[in-house]
């Protein structure tokens, strides 16, 4: 169904590029034809030395103005439907197994993190890049943020999943938003200046009364004198002084003009894509609490962040006009054009730099949010989890979402309170590490407000920590056991503070001997079920399962099995109750030829 649908629409578009390029083609040949007008009006002036036919030429002169804006505006609509038309087809190829043209989150890998690191929450073929659909690289940051700060507000989680689902109804919405923030891409190393700055930059201005009147008398004068020096009123010379006058100001204040002239050239980009968006956000109905709370930040005081955004817009592009030479000295010598901008610049900024950084934030937030609207629309077999306080978690049908649902296997699971910690063993490939991960994916989906991969899904949101992937460190001359031994104190020290975790641990005390392991990891489980945590523990040391015995209560036995069938290994990536007793190391070791070889 999600493949026809976007399959439509690419058909639907390119129809309308079809249309657009042949209007664009006939705005063209009108900008031709006003221009050859205007060209014969001046050729027949000179011809017939009439003067007077140059009056005419005001027509072609106008036209041909609209013809440039009309044609700059349908532009930006060509570009907006390949925009579209591309966002489908990256759709189609994420669907079916390709989702590499989405930013992977690379800068988020922190193998400290309480969990990402173990789960592959960045990088390639992560899930950020499955999820990403935001078009700012602050926009990344705040998805990342959602993914790393695990909630645990069940009223928090709920107005998430409400926001969600309905912007996974908003799939023109969605598309829109998303290609017009990609059209007007912005330019990111400058967000950080531009939210901060402020009036005190532009150091005159102090008496606004003074400068105002300024602003206006003066362009009045200079054009007055032009016209009474033009009728011999006033002397040459006088008028040359007067006009002297403005340039003197302007020269007076250059240093300050060219600064933030400098600036404005790297905001312009920023506050196109700005005010677009917002627009977008305001002029858009919404049903759920979120949703509206976002499109909130964008009108406090009675103000509209587009319109505000796009005053600002103009400001800086008028700003932006002095860099032709020509139209500076005349503008700034009629006008005061500079110092007008400016002005109205500063003016701006004393109103609106403390709500600036608002309105960006609930342009990013709306990016965030749309990103997890489109993973539900694209996944429409998921289900939005419950949140049930006397269970811990319990799945039903679960995946992991990066897994092909035509192919991958789904698992039951339960955890029905606290304290309590299910042991999985199993031979090597057979699907441990993977369903560790499917946990701890669906979980961090669960607390964000996205669907899960489940046809069924209840837990009590409790922050997750994991140890699964533990590095050392040349650099701190840091063994990779001891590197374990710190991210299990870590866990220890939380559950002493009071906190109640969900923990998924890989292999505990990987890096020591078996003996030592085997003793070191019981002792640290029986300590474990003492505090006010639940979890899993993924082992190949079946001696684990005997705590069983001893916690018949807290310790739940599974595995996943393997079968050799006419000299082959069969996977089933079952989870059953119980303990594996069937390994496969030295069947592969021989298989592969190794062990022969030794």
């Amino acid at each position: 169904m999600q493949l026809d649908i976007y399959h439509n629409n690419i058909n639907h578009l390119n129809d309308l590029i079809i249309k657009q390029k042949k209007k664009l083609s006939g705005i063209m040949i009108s900008r031709i034809a006003a221009f050859i007008a205007l060209i014969i009006l001046i050729a027949f002036t000179i011809y017939l030395g009439n003067f007077n036919i140059l009056f005419g030429a005001i027509v072609p002169v106008i036209i041909f103005g609209f013809l440039v804006r009309l044609n700059s505006r349908e532009k930006t609509y060509l570009s907006i439907l390949e925009k579209k038309k591309k966002i489908n087809e990256d759709e189609i190829s994420c669907i079916e197994g390709d989702y590499s043209h989405y930013g992977n989150g690379n800068r988020f890998i922190n193998s400290q993190h309480n969990y990402s690191h173990d789960i592959d929450l960045f990088g390639e073929k992560s899930l950020f890049q499955y999820l990403n659909r935001t078009t700012s690289f602050h926009s990344e940051e705040q998805l990342a943020d959602l993914l790393l700060n695990f909630e645990t507000d069940k009223i928090e989680i709920k107005n998430r999943q409400k926001a969600t689902q309905e912007l996974a109804t908003k799939i023109d919405w969605r598309q829109n938003f998303r290609a017009n923030g990609l059209h007007f891409k912005s330019n990111e190393s400058e967000i950080e200046k531009l939210l901060n700055w402020k009036a005190k930059e532009i150091p005159v201005f102090e008496n606004k009364a003074i400068w105002r009147a300024l602003l206006i008398l003066i362009p009045i004068i200079s054009i007055m004198s032009i016209i009474l020096a033009s009728y011999s009123i006033i002397p040459s010379s006088l008028l040359v002084f007067i006009l002297f006058i403005p340039l003197g100001i302007t020269g007076k204040n250059l240093k300050i003009i060219n600064t933030q002239h400098k600036n404005i050239g790297n905001y312009l980009s920023v506050l196109s894509q700005h005010q677009v968006l917002s627009n977008c956000i305001e002029n858009e109905e919404f049903v759920s609490e979120k949703l509206n709370l976002i499109k909130s930040k964008l009108k406090t005081n009675n103000k509209s962040a587009s319109i505000e955004i796009g005053k600002l817009t103009k400001i800086t592009e008028q700003i932006d006009n002095r860099s032709n030479p020509v139209f500076a000295i005349l503008m700034n010598v009629l006008m005061l054009w500079d110092l007008n901008y400016l002005f109205k610049l500063k003016e701006w900024l004393s109103s609106n730099s403390e709500e600036i950084k608002n309105w960006f934030e609930a342009v990013y937030e709306m990016e965030t949010v749309s990103s997890l609207g489109n993973f539900h629309f694209n996944n429409p077999t998921n289900n939005f989890p419950e949140m049930d306080k006397d269970i811990v978690l319990s799945a039903e049908n679960l995946a992991h979402p990066l897994l092909n649902n035509k192919t991958r296997v789904v698992n039951n699971f339960e955890l029905d309170n606290l304290q309590k910690f299910t042991i999985i063993t199993g031979a090597n490939m057979a699907g441990k590490s993977t369903f560790l991960r499917a946990i701890g994916v669906n979980l961090i989906l669960a607390m964000s407000g996205a669907s899960v991969s489940a046809t069924k899904f209840s837990f009590t949101p409790l922050p997750l920590f994991s140890s699964m992937r533990t590095t050392d460190s040349l650099s701190e001359n840091e063994s990779y056991f001891y590197s374990e031994l710190k991210r299990l104190q870590l866990i220890v020290n939380k559950l002493k503070s009071g906190e109640k975790l969900f923990i998924i641990l890989d292999e505990i005390l990987k890096g020591t001997n078996s003996k030592d392991k085997a003793e070191g990891s019981k002792r640290f489980v029986q300590q474990l079920i003492n505090y006010k945590t639940a979890g899993i523990i993924a082992t190949h040391d079946l001696s684990l399962c005997s705590l069983k015995n001893d916690f018949p209560s807290q310790i739940e036995n599974s595995y996943f099995d393997v079968e050799i069938e006419n000299d082959n290994l069969i996977f089933d990536y079952k989870l059953k109750p119980g303990i594996c007793s069937n390994m496969n190391a030295q069947f592969l070791m021989k298989k592969m030829g190794i062990t022969n070889s030794i």
